[in-house]
């Protein structure tokens, strides 16, 4: 797996996304008992984060970009899928995913039908054999 795809795969993925607040948390609790002239700033990011935290494991999330073109919340609003993988920016209409964006089939599947099955296969997830499974090479979830 490259390392866009890697990233691509860390961003969508909720868990990776909770790991990775948790971990900055701790990094600005060690900071804010050393670091007593920044303490306004370290607290100001760490509520930032709580509410990042807060919206993760919430299952909400909202495309920024989206949100700053069309000023609408419901509009810029973000999927989450049932295995936690989230659908962020236009991977449905352009073709920048592949199936070694993803580390389970589930995953790929679940990314597959959110946008559109193989009424949109934009993505060519399905291969050429077009059965409605995407990425059938890619391991199961245990």
């Amino acid at each position: 797996m490259s390392l866009k795809s890697k990233a691509g795969y860390y961003r969508r993925n909720s868990k990776a996304r909770i790991i990775l607040i948790l971990v900055l948390l701790a990094i600005l609790a060690v900071l804010f008992v050393f670091w007593t002239k920044l303490r306004v700033f370290i607290v100001a990011a760490v509520v930032l984060l709580l509410v990042a935290l807060g919206m993760e494991v919430s299952k909400t999330d909202y495309d920024l970009g989206k949100l700053v073109k069309t000023g609408s919340l419901q509009e810029s609003r973000v999927e989450q899928t049932e295995n936690g993988f989230w659908k962020i920016g236009d991977d449905c209409t352009s073709d920048e995913m592949n199936c070694s964006d993803f580390q389970y089939q589930e995953d790929a599947q679940d990314f597959f039908e959110k946008c559109g099955g193989s009424g949109n296969n934009v993505n060519r997830l399905d291969g050429n054999d077009h059965d409605g499974v995407a990425c059938e090479s890619l391991p199961h979830k245990k």
